[in-house]
């Protein structure tokens, strides 16, 4: 029954912040457009008695809202961000306010958002002295490109200075953004301020120096680290060493390279740090392979760029890695009919 117990407590956990993040919503906009939630949450077909007492509700429920009010108002996300405390993240707020140093805050907050979040997923990495961290959207999600960067990098950012505090120097940091700068520049510079900023980049990241990982968190209680981390512990349930995570981290590695050469099963073990075989066991056991991973990320990838992009068939194909346009045309028609 344990089990049963752990996930029943981990949706309520989530369903209360929700209720919490709507409420910052609203105040964020109320004023300015009084009626704009109200409509936003009757689109998103949730009652009065939701809001109230948040049965039920799930991030998908705030992330669609938020959507609908971004049209009118395109900084919503980072006026809400910038409302945000930790502690709005109920039982996980606290285990990262109690969390020694800034790593392992970031790594409880990555372990949340791969359990309640389905739009997309974070490539947290080490490159040339700089923690960098990069969205990678999901399936239902490819083509929301601008949204999923504000979301990841600016959730992110707002995570490490309220855990770093504001006597923190935060310069040498960068928030990058792979698309033109918006008609809302101002509010990025400004919500970012004093990280730059820099648009038209190759991969939107938030790149901070690695030493920063080890610095504490302001507000760090190592006496209460170890109790409220064993408690989100419970509410979050196993790591990564699941068999299901396995094909999921693959399918992030993959997509997490676009318009670079797919990599082969040897290269993409070295990647995840497991031998060959131990992928390959993994996968086997979850149901699927890494050749039939390679083949589904190429071809939603490909179906994203045919529906949503202008580019040729020989430019998707180079893309996807294909030599030819003509073995990309037919694993296309072969996977999709």
């Amino acid at each position: 029954m344990q089990p049963a117990l752990d996930i029943q407590s981990r949706q309520q956990e989530e369903s209360q912040i929700v209720v919490k993040w709507l409420g910052r919503l609203h105040d964020c906009i109320r004023e300015e457009s009084p009626r704009l939630f109200d409509e936003a949450i009757t689109r998103t077909q949730l009652s009065r008695e939701q809001l109230r007492s948040g049965e039920d509700l799930t991030h998908e429920h705030f992330d669609r809202v938020i959507e609908h009010v971004r049209r009118q108002v395109p900084d919503v996300t980072f006026r809400f961000m910038s409302e945000l405390e930790l502690l709005d993240l109920g039982m996980l707020g606290y285990a990262v306010l109690s969390c020694p140093n800034v790593g392992k805050g970031l790594a409880l907050m990555a372990r949340y958002l791969e359990l309640t979040s389905d739009r997309y997923t974070e490539k947290h990495a080490v490159e040339e002295g700089f923690h960098v961290i990069r969205p990678s959207p999901t399936w239902r999600h490819l083509g929301e490109d601008e949204s999923i960067a504000e979301d990841c990098i600016g959730g992110n950012w707002q995570a490490i200075r309220l855990m770093l505090g504001r006597e923190m120097d935060y310069f040498g940091a960068a928030a990058c953004f792979a698309f033109p700068a918006p008609d809302n520049e101002a509010a990025y510079r400004e919500f970012f301020s004093p990280c730059a900023v820099k648009f038209n980049t190759e991969c939107s990241e938030l790149r901070i120096p690695s030493s920063w990982l080890n610095l504490p968190v302001s507000s760090g209680n190592v006496l209460m680290s170890d109790m409220t981390s064993a408690v989100c512990e419970r509410l979050l349930g196993p790591g990564r060493s699941t068999r299901i995570d396995t094909a999921r981290a693959v399918r992030r590695l993959l997509l997490s390279r676009p318009g670079q050469r797919m990599l082969r099963l040897e290269q993409a073990a070295d990647e995840m740090m497991m031998s060959t075989a131990q992928l390959r066991k993994r996968l086997y056991r979850a149901g699927t392979s890494y050749k039939s991973i390679v083949l589904e990320v190429r071809m939603g990838l490909a179906r994203h760029y045919l529906e949503s992009t202008h580019l040729s068939i020989q430019e998707i194909a180079y893309l996807l890695d294909y030599s030819q346009p003509g073995p990309f045309s037919r694993a296309f028609k072969k996977y999709f009919g």
